[in-house]
């Protein structure tokens, strides 16, 4: 308890702003993990207390030093490109939802790229990322209760997996707030494994286990390779440091990829599989059956043909829709059906400055991780691009809140002295 209180004293700064605005974050990532309804009122109430604070000189030169030019320069472009698009959009509702979920775009860097490196210390940072990972951690273990409980209810396995599992939000972004956490949890033992009470670095290790488990359950295609591809690069990177440990780290690595093969062979029924035999028996030789090859071949030349502006923020569904039975497909679904892929969304909906900017935007983040080194901000940009590809992650609440937040937080922290989870 001592040393909660000590830690929370710590926090404190003179500044009062400051301090009211590092509750309201610590509410962000707390509740971000289960659902993004309060997202806009926390956002809203820190551009308030961001107007009322004043000192612009200084935050305009926060802002250089923290890295905004380029970054927010890029974000600001990509916010305003929705608006823009509301002028030949004939969706309004959906051209409105669009927009209201890049609000975080805009929030976001103001917030974090405008604050002072002399005010935020390691332990603001630690505390942020260690909330919202323990706020993951209960959000998966209430699926797995859910998923148990119901299972054993109905005599249903399906409780325990794919959408059912993952039965209050999506599964792609689920899945990616549990490859995040792994991986900081992952770079946490790289670095302190050492210096830890071995009953720690034991429950740790159970955690990483529950959250492997988590990710196959979630049964997304993206998820699963985004969090394999990760894993082979931080192998590679503790192997790069030649830690004491590394050939432990090569084992887990091992053991992971074992543990997701035996899962994929347990369960034959899982969407891996499944997609494997489809591919194998489909009907037409010329027309792959993989939904979002269709998919993305309906976005694409739909896309073509709506150049060099696109076809308006609200209007990519429908029109997406309409050219994949153009193309000789149909489905009993009757909701419109988004690019899945972000790029694609982009170039259908903005043309070519939405995917110009887009592709600015990306550059930013794998920029400045090279720069500075820095292996969480990396797996940020890698897990963005993979998923992006994927998915519309822009055009969600859970991915643009995620990413608008965590990519300029680690842009500051690269910015901080001492300020390292892992020095």
């Amino acid at each position: 308890m001592n040393k909660i209180q000590n830690l929370l004293h710590s926090l404190q700064t003179p500044n009062a702003f400051f301090n009211i605005s590092y509750v309201l974050m610590v509410m962000m990532m707390v509740l971000l993990p289960f659902t993004t309804f309060f997202m806009w009122p926390i956002g809203i109430l820190l551009m308030i207390l961001w107007i009322s604070e004043g000192n612009w000189r200084e935050k305009w030169e926060n802002f250089k030093t923290n890295n905004g030019i380029p970054y927010g320069f890029f974000l600001l472009g990509i916010c305003l490109i929705p608006p823009l698009g509301l002028l030949n959009s004939t969706n309004m509702a959906a051209a409105w939802s669009t927009v209201e979920c890049y609000l975080w775009f805009f929030f976001a860097p103001i917030i974090f790229l405008t604050a002072s490196p002399k005010i935020w210390k390691k332990e603001h940072f630690d505390v942020l990322l260690t909330l919202f990972s323990v706020s993951v951690i209960i959000y998966m273990i209430t699926l797995f209760i859910h998923g148990i409980y119901k299972t054993a209810t109905t005599g249903d396995i399906n409780y325990m997996h794919n959408y059912y599992f993952c039965y209050n939000s999506h599964h792609a972004y689920t899945a990616l707030y549990l490859t995040f956490v792994y991986l900081l949890i992952f770079n946490h033992l790289l670095h302190n494994q050492q210096n830890m009470k071995k009953k720690h670095v034991i429950w740790l290790y159970g955690v990483e286990l529950l959250l492997i488990v988590g990710v196959f359950c979630l049964y997304s295609r993206a998820g699963t390779l985004a969090f394999l591809f990760l894993q082979m690069i931080w192998c590679f990177y503790a192997i790069h440091l030649n830690r004491p440990h590394w050939k432990s780290i090569l084992a887990i690595t091992a053991i992971v990829f074992g543990l997701i093969a035996a899962m994929i062979i347990a369960f034959p029924t899982n969407r891996f599989t499944q997609e494997a035999i489809s591919m194998r028996h489909k009907d037409d030789s010329d027309k792959p059956l993989d939904p979002r090859l269709i998919i993305w071949q309906a976005a694409w030349d739909a896309s073509v043909k709506n150049l060099p502006w696109g076809v308006g923020t609200g209007d990519g569904s429908e029109i997406v829709m309409e050219q994949y039975h153009e193309n000789g497909y149909w489905m009993e679904r009757t909701r419109p059906l988004n690019a899945h892929n972000q790029f694609l969304s982009a170039l259908l909906t903005n043309g070519i400055p939405g995917i110009i900017l887009i592709l600015l935007y990306f550059s930013v983040p794998l920029a400045l991780a090279i720069k500075h080194r820095d292996m969480m901000l990396l797996s940020l940009f890698v897990l963005m691009l993979l998923n992006c590809l994927v998915e519309c992650m822009f055009e969600r609440r859970a991915g643009v809140d995620f990413f608008a937040i965590m990519i300029p937080l680690f842009i500051l922290k690269a910015h901080v002295p001492d300020n390292s989870l892992t020095k």
